[in-house]
């Protein structure tokens, strides 16, 4: 990102956003995205939820002078049984709940005292620091990774 402001921060997110919800409106939420495990579009979706959540998370303990990071954390554990949790979600609400993971994402960003952004704290995986705005670089670089896939899955169904 060639500015990090939290402003142009706020905006990528936004951005990004808009590219999956506009992905969204093309295909169902029922659509098989990965085989094995099988995650639907609707799992998809809930991942990155998910991790909005824990960024804004840690965002806001930096922002408060602490540090947050997942207790425990192992990746595939986490992903698995966050994933659950989505599962239990209707269509609405967990379309719903994504968007106001994406927003609290971005109103944590907001909360970062002005200058901050660039500031090292650690991220929630808890092994690795960066910036504030490295973390949402890699926020938006798994989403687009996730949109991509989507959009694959979408195109290998429409050919069948």
């Amino acid at each position: 990102m060639s500015t990090t402001s939290k402003a142009s921060l706020i905006e990528a997110l936004d951005q990004s956003n808009a590219a999956t919800r506009a992905v969204l409106k093309k295909t169902s939420l029922e659509q098989v995205v990965y085989e094995n495990p099988a995650w639907l579009v609707r799992d998809v979706i809930w991942h990155i939820a998910v991790w909005d959540l824990q960024s804004a998370r840690s965002i806001l303990a930096f922002a408060d002078g602490g540090e947050y990071n997942i207790p425990d954390f192992d990746e595939d554990q986490f992903n698995t049984s966050s994933l659950e949790e989505g599962r239990e979600l209707t269509p609405e609400a967990l379309l719903e709940q994504s968007q106001h993971a994406r927003e609290a994402f971005q109103q944590a960003v907001s909360k970062v005292p002005d200058g901050s952004e660039n500031s090292e704290f650690l991220y929630p995986w808890g092994d690795e620091r960066g910036s504030i705005a490295k973390l949402v670089e890699y926020m938006i670089e798994h989403e687009i990774e996730h949109r991509d896939e989507i959009v694959k899955a979408l195109k290998g169904s429409n050919e069948d």
